[in-house]
């Protein structure tokens, strides 16, 4: 999905904390976030006042995130997700959108009337690099979900993924970087992101470059930004740029 629609997206936090299971986690924002108010991310809490989200809270046709503080599959919330899932069964008037990197639990996570997925919920795999994609891409396209994207941040090295692609089931390709301090952040080079821009528009997939990261390199030139508006801002240049070059 593309930015202007997950900035207006209501957040739904049920619970807090996760654990690094992956490179990708290494700058994790909520690690860091968490790090400043001297609490343990590894320690998966019930939300006290989030848990339950408000039907005053989201109108009809909201488009709510959720689970952007943990991962809605991790093994410590199987106790508390099928309260998720009754809220969502009963709001079909609305759009849930989730992002995992435990593709492998989602058919086991899911309620018994799930079928192969239910028309308002989005789910999508984040990888980082060759190996996590070849890993849970395969985990994510044998499990039962109606709306498949994929969430290619913190992109630290090149990916291929057209033969998941072309399968079909995958809709959309969102590419962003790293977030991170000067001293620990990982580079995305500007290829790496027009190859899989490639990949997706040689199938007619729909590809958004959503940000940038702190180090955006392009021709061996950090181009990327610190501030989060501007790395939206660099990111939405690029797609353009690609999109009028390709």
């Amino acid at each position: 999905m593309q930015n202007t629609q997950i900035e207006k997206a209501i957040a739904w936090n049920p619970w807090h904390g996760c654990k690094k299971i992956s490179q990708g986690c290494k700058n994790c924002f909520v690690f860091n976030m968490d790090k400043r108010y001297g609490r343990d991310t590894n320690i998966i809490t019930k939300g006290k006042t989030t848990y339950e989200l408000k039907d005053s809270k989201c109108p009809p046709n909201s488009l709510i995130k959720l689970c952007f503080s943990s991962d809605f599959f991790i093994e410590d919330a199987d106790e508390w997700r099928d309260g998720c899932w009754d809220f969502i069964r009963r709001r079909k008037d609305c759009i849930f959108v989730l992002t995992t990197k435990r593709p492998e639990r989602i058919k086991d996570c899911v309620p018994s009337d799930w079928g192969e997925g239910w028309e308002n919920v989005y789910m999508s795999v984040s990888i980082e690099n060759q190996e996590m994609a070849d890993i849970r891409l395969k985990h994510f396209l044998e499990a039962p979900v109606k709306h498949r994207e994929v969430f290619c941040s913190p992109l630290i090295g090149p990916i291929s993924i057209g033969k998941y692609l072309d399968t079909g089931l995958i809709k959309c390709v969102n590419v962003g970087g790293e977030m991170a301090p000067k001293k620990d952040v990982r580079p995305i080079e500007y290829e790496w992101v027009k190859n899989l821009y490639l990949e997706a528009k040689e199938r007619n997939i729909e590809f958004y470059f959503h940000q940038s990261g702190s180090m955006f390199l392009r021709d061996g030139k950090n181009i990327g930004k610190w501030k989060l508006k501007e790395q939206i801002e660099c990111a939405e240049e690029i797609q353009k740029e690609l999109e009028n070059s390709f």
